[in-house]
């Protein structure tokens, strides 16, 4: 399942990527989407992948960059109309979420878990 759907703000994207991880149906309102694109951190030069860009938005990254994308451990805050949104204390590879990291959100619970080319890696009771 694609946890990153088009168009819809971070925040709205947490408490989904939760629900489905807790098998929670929540209703979601329809926006008019804008395709996945990168952004580029306003504090240095390293591209971060941003799966539902919106207006108004910017992004600082605290890692490192290898090659202009964001790399390494790191935390990634996220900005819309000049105030905080989501934030992302985890790893990046080649400027996506790859590895364990915690997403915060100013309205919704922790989402702490593994990521793989940006996508949250669903949890399976019993696996090692």
């Amino acid at each position: 399942m694609a946890l990153h759907h088009e168009g819809w703000p971070l925040k709205r994207l947490a408490l989904i990527t939760a629900a489905a991880t807790l098998g929670i149906s929540l209703p979601v309102a329809a926006q008019d989407p804008s395709p996945p694109d990168w952004i580029t951190a306003t504090n240095q030069p390293c591209k971060i992948w941003n799966p539902q860009p919106q207006s108004n938005e910017s992004v600082t990254w605290s890692g490192a960059c290898k090659d202009g994308f964001a790399s390494g451990r790191g935390v990634l805050r996220w900005t819309e109309n000049g105030k905080p949104d989501a934030e992302f204390d985890g790893e990046y590879s080649n400027g996506k979420r790859n590895g364990a990291g915690v997403l915060t959100t100013p309205d919704g619970p922790p989402v702490v878990g593994e990521w793989s080319d940006d996508e949250l890696v669903p949890f399976e009771p019993g696996a090692i």
